[in-house]
């Protein structure tokens, strides 16, 4: 009897599913530009939860580092500008008339989206006081089923690959 005392004391513990908010861990909750103006050295570690693009981030390397979780998948159906929220995201466009993706100014050095055209409908991408690259100087979508990537490489500056035609 004493052994199975012991063994249910050491067992019951692990059984135990009610969660009480003082065994939570609380991440500072911080604007963008309050992120951006902590003064240095901040603590390799750091975690903050941007409310301004409801993102976590990382501090480490002495950069802010979003911490990325699964990308989301978002169907579109007409033009569209992209917002900060896209970012790491994927958006496929069904759509049996030519669309437009315009690129706004002000989005972070890093940021990237995912294109797919779905429908027949060819996407054009253009930039809203942003330079728009591509090598070939192509920025329109080829076909049903062309994929292209989006990345700021610089402020305000986005390079374009991909199945891309003029």
């Amino acid at each position: 009897m004493k052994k199975l005392i012991f063994v249910l004391l050491l067992v019951l513990p692990y059984f135990s599913v009610a969660v009480t908010t003082d065994e939570l861990v609380q991440i500072h909750q911080l604007t963008t530009a309050e992120r951006n103006a902590l003064s240095t050295p901040i603590a390799e570690g750091t975690l903050a939860f941007d409310t301004t693009v409801k993102k976590l981030y990382l501090y480490a390397d002495t950069t802010w580092k979003e911490v990325l979780f699964s990308p989301k998948v978002v169907a579109k159906t007409g033009n569209y500008t992209l917002v900060i929220s896209d970012n790491n995201n994927v958006l496929t466009f069904n759509s049996t008339t030519a669309v437009t993706l315009t690129i706004p100014s002000g989005f972070p050095i890093g940021f990237n989206v995912s294109v797919y055209q779905t429908g027949t409908g060819k996407v054009t991408i253009v930039g809203s006081g942003t330079t728009v690259l591509n090598r070939l100087n192509r920025f329109r979508t080829a076909g049903k089923d062309a994929g292209v990537g989006i990345v700021s490489t610089a402020t305000d500056t986005y390079h374009l690959t991909g199945d891309l035609r003029k």
